[in-house]
């Protein structure tokens, strides 16, 4: 929270970055209504917002439904930060590897709140492979890389992130018992495979791994309907596993 009394702090900033927050973690073009809604600013600073980030290149105005959306241009704000983003090199070769060798698309994800975001993905060339954009989010709540995740953690901020995740859950209705069970199963085990969670038809399997103090996972989502329960714990878990092992000599 920001005290009042921090004359260094730039209040139109703040409000212009919470307008492209709203827009990341809705990924569905809003409306000024929508955008009011979710932010909580008054409207008209909502349109001068948007009309500004519109004109910026930032944000393209759909006329007939008078929706908003964000534009590439908004990719190139995170270009600097991957750049340097030394663990995105050094895993990104691998990543190439192990979608040639299972057709499947392979992607490296990192915490990103209550979410997990894809930092390099690199698509499978089966023809069922699922697609998946570098900047992609997922709730780790129903992802086979955000279980991953947790299961790397402290126990002591796991149990934290964890009951906030619930807490989540909770107010949105979702399913809470779903998320421990899963929860309980990742823990037990050094890959975690998740079917239909997040949407029908989608599942994934993950490996988690720490960087010193950070943590972040090796994932492989699939289309359930291709893939089986027996390749998913079979040649795929083998073939994640080979280059989870490979990224930890790696580190030594």
């Amino acid at each position: 929270m920001i005290e009042k009394k921090d004359r260094q702090f730039v209040d139109a900033l703040a409000r212009g970055l919470a307008i492209l927050e709203t827009f990341s973690r809705a990924n569905t073009p809003l409306s000024n209504k929508q955008l009011t809604q979710r932010t909580g600013l008054a409207p008209s600073t909502v349109s001068r917002l948007t009309h500004t980030l519109t004109t910026l290149g930032y944000l393209r105005l759909d006329e007939s439904s008078r929706r908003y959306a964000l534009t590439p241009k908004t990719v190139s704000l995170g270009y600097s930060v991957l750049e340097g983003f030394t663990l995105v090199d050094r895993i990104h070769p691998l990543l190439e590897r192990l979608a040639a060798k299972t057709g499947e698309t392979a992607a490296l994800a990192v915490r990103d709140g209550l979410h997990v975001t894809f930092l390099s993905a690199v698509q499978g060339n089966s023809l069922v492979a699922v697609r998946l954009a570098t900047g992609a989010r997922l709730p780790i709540a129903v992802s086979a890389a955000g279980l991953a995740l947790l299961t790397q953690m402290p126990e002591r901020e796991r149990r934290m992130t964890a009951a906030r995740i619930r807490a989540d859950l909770l107010r949105r209705d979702g399913d809470v018992q779903g998320f421990s069970d899963r929860l309980e199963k990742a823990l037990a085990s050094p890959v975690v495979v998740v079917r239909n969670v997040w949407k029908k038809g989608i599942g994934g399997l993950a490996v988690g791994l720490t960087d010193g103090a950070s943590q972040f996972a090796l994932t492989l989502p699939v289309s359930t309907g291709a893939v089986s329960c027996e390749e998913m714990s079979g040649e795929l878990t083998t073939a994640l596993q080979e280059v989870a092992e490979e990224v930890r000599a790696g580190q030594h």
